[in-house]
């Protein structure tokens, strides 16, 4: 099956779960896009689009999704010393990482709310 087909396989997917199909198409391939009932934007070929009116919103997303992505990274990485601190809870280095990981997410947490408008 073609990379075609299968797009249009994954499109005609969406419809059947109930996504609706937008006027607008991915600024990348030219698949149209489909808003999921929960209100993501998504194109079937490369997955959830951002759709933005402005630069400045365009900057907000690009930051969100930065944040997101380190944050991801700390807490993967938070779980790697936690299974470490399990092996020798007395290894002071690791136990000041956890402390450093879990203080950079709560900053990172913390600046996604306020950049968000306190939601």
């Amino acid at each position: 099956m073609s990379s075609t087909e299968q797009n249009v396989k994954k499109a005609a997917d969406l419809l059947r779960q109930g996504a609706t199909m937008l006027s607008d198409a991915c600024p990348q391939c030219g698949m149209p896009l489909f808003r999921l009932k929960n209100g993501d934007v998504l194109c079937p070929t490369h997955g959830k689009i951002y759709l933005v009116k402005s630069d400045e919103e365009e900057e907000a997303i690009k930051k969100n999704v930065t944040m997101d992505k380190v944050e991801d990274i700390l807490v993967n990485n938070l779980y790697y010393l936690s299974s470490k601190v399990k092996e020798d809870p007395m290894d002071q280095d690791s136990l000041m990482q956890v402390i450093r990981y879990l203080d950079a997410i709560e900053r990172i947490r913390r600046v996604k709310v306020t950049s968000q408008g306190g939601k």
